[in-house]
């Protein structure tokens, strides 16, 4: 009977062991096509740029040492690379159809306002951890950030 308690009691932590025990697999989404209040909540923190790729030689990839980007919760854009100021960038989200979306409509990112100009990026997905945006041009720039730490 002794052995039987014990063995049922080693039963039932070794269930809530399994069941309590969180996998962490990479993440991957889809943001263009969400709503605004989804898209801000997977881009909120502070992300470092691995490399970028595009522009005018589309298959070029640059690579980027010790880049910054940071999306706060007021909806500032701070990096020491993508910016021309070293200082935070108002976020403006406007709804509209991205030029590589095939008439998709989605938030565009829209920095520097304040500054006497504006750049606006399609923030895409999250693949495998890594976050893509791009700017909403003719040939644009591709940006890969992982999460920092």
């Amino acid at each position: 009977m002794k052995k039987l308690s014990l063995l049922s009691a080693l039963s039932i932590i070794i269930i809530l062991l399994i069941l309590n025990c969180k996998k962490d697999y990479p993440l991957s989404i889809i943001l263009y096509d969400k709503p605004l209040a989804t898209i801000q909540h997977y881009i909120h923190g502070k992300w470092r740029l691995v490399y970028s790729k595009g522009g005018s030689c589309s298959t070029c990839k640059y690579p980027c040492d010790n880049c910054i980007v940071e999306f706060t919760p007021d909806d500032k854009f701070i990096s020491n690379v993508l910016t021309l100021y070293a200082t935070p960038y108002s976020i403006t989200w406007i709804r509209d159809k991205g030029m590589h979306l095939d008439g998709d409509s989605t938030y565009l990112m829209t920095l520097g306002h304040e500054f006497g100009y504006s750049i606006s990026y399609v923030i895409d997905k999250i693949y495998s951890d890594t976050l893509l945006f791009y700017e909403n041009f003719d040939e644009p720039m591709s940006y890969y950030c992982i999460r920092s730490k």
